[in-house]
C-alpha cells in the first residue's frame, strides 16, 4: 500500500507543480514500478511453501523477467529517440524514486511489526 499511496501523491503533486503534460509520464512510471514490485511479491506468495530450490529459481526467474522485459522495451524505444520526446524525464525520475521509497518504507514498517516466533518446536518424544 505504501507504493500505491506514494504513487497517488507524487502523480498529484507533479500534476500541480509541472502541469498536465507530466500526468502520462508519472502515471506510466508509477504503473511500471508497481508492476515490478507487485509481480515479485506475487511470485513469492505463490512459491512460499515450496522447497528452497524452487523458491530461489522462481525468485530469480521473476527478476530476470521483470528486468529483461523493460530492458527489451527500452532498447526498442531507444532505436528511435523521437518516441520518448513526449516523456517528461524529471517526472519519470521523481516518480520512480518516490514510488520505490514508498513501497520499501511500507515493507520495512510491516516487517518490523511481524511477530514470528523464534524457538525450537518441542520434540515429538518427551523422553
Amino acid at each position: 500500500m505504501g507504493g500505491h499511496a506514494a504513487a497517488l501523491i507524487v502523480i498529484g503533486v507533479l500534476y500541480v507543480v509541472r502541469g498536465p503534460a507530466t500526468l502520462a509520464s508519472s502515471a506510466l512510471t508509477a504503473l511500471a514500478v508497481l508492476a515490478f514490485f507487485g509481480i515479485g511479491q506475487l511470485v513469492q506468495i505463490w512459491v512460499a511453501d515450496a522447497a528452497p530450490q524452487v523458491v530461489l529459481t522462481a525468485a530469480l526467474g521473476s527478476y530476470v523477467f521483470r528486468v529483461g522485459l523493460p530492458a527489451i522495451a527500452l532498447i526498442a524505444i531507444s532505436s528511435d529517440p523521437a518516441r520518448l520526446a513526449g516523456m517528461d524525464r524529471v517526472a519519470v525520475a521523481v516518480t520512480a524514486i518516490v514510488v520505490v521509497l514508498g513501497w520499501l518504507a511500507a515493507e520495512i514498517w510491516t516487517f518490523t511489526r511481524l511477530r514470528i516466533p523464534v524457538f525450537a518446536p518441542p520434540p515429538d518424544d518427551p523422553r
